[in-house]
């Protein structure tokens, strides 16, 4: 073998070995940072529509305490109304009386309401932290596996680029659809507000509960 031979035999055997060292290292990277989308976790396992149903079950009987509170209310300024009229002279005191129980009732089903969108808020918000709860471990054992040391979400972290390599999404699904299936959504039950009181004495007769 000539010396040109032999330098050509040489430089294959380098080129080799530096490809085997850049594959090694490739797979088996160490002390990097992995990223993971959770929405397209959520949406292929099936937990977003699971959270959806589960958000408008929570909206739907919520919806319903208003709607009984509100009806409540017209029930009872109905009767005071229908009292006053009964009546052959309506003082000017007992008139007040009656628009003051209109403003408050509209005041209380005004905080109603306002609490309504508090507790679907935070029954969506709980969702969504159970979610990540549920994820949490899982993400951090497959980027273990994949030889990473951190784990950051594309969903509420700035993430200019990054090389295909380091994402692992797909092997979380993997994992989550095998351990964590999607339940059917859990109808949530409501706590019952309570119904908006006339503070003001109607005409005759009192309407507080």
């Amino acid at each position: 073998m000539n010396r040109s031979s032999m330098l050509t035999a040489c430089a294959l055997v380098a080129a080799f070995g530096i490809g085997l060292t850049w594959s090694y290292f490739t797979n088996q990277q160490s002390g990097g940072v992995a990223i993971v989308d959770l929405d397209e976790v959520a949406r292929r396992i099936g937990r977003d529509k699971e959270m959806v149903d589960s958000i408008q079950t929570q909206a739907g009987a919520l919806n319903k305490t208003l709607v009984a509170a509100q009806q409540s209310a017209v029930n009872q300024l109905n009767k005071a109304k229908s009292t006053a009229n009964e009546d052959e002279q309506i003082t000017n005191e007992e008139a007040q009386q009656f628009v003051r129980m209109q403003r408050n009732a509209q005041v209380q089903l005004t905080q109603l309401q306002q609490k309504a969108r508090l507790n679907l808020n935070q029954h969506r918000q709980g969702l969504v932290s159970q979610f990540r709860k549920d994820a949490q471990p899982i993400a951090a054992k497959v980027a273990k596996e994949r030889g990473f040391d951190s784990v950051v979400t594309r969903n509420d972290t700035v993430v200019f680029s990054y090389d295909k390599t380091v994402d692992i999404t797909e092997d979380v699904i993997k994992q989550m659809s095998a351990e964590m299936p999607a339940k059917p959504a859990k109808a949530s039950t409501a706590k019952a507000a309570p119904k908006p009181a006339a503070t003001a004495k109607a005409p005759e007769s009192t309407t507080t509960n």
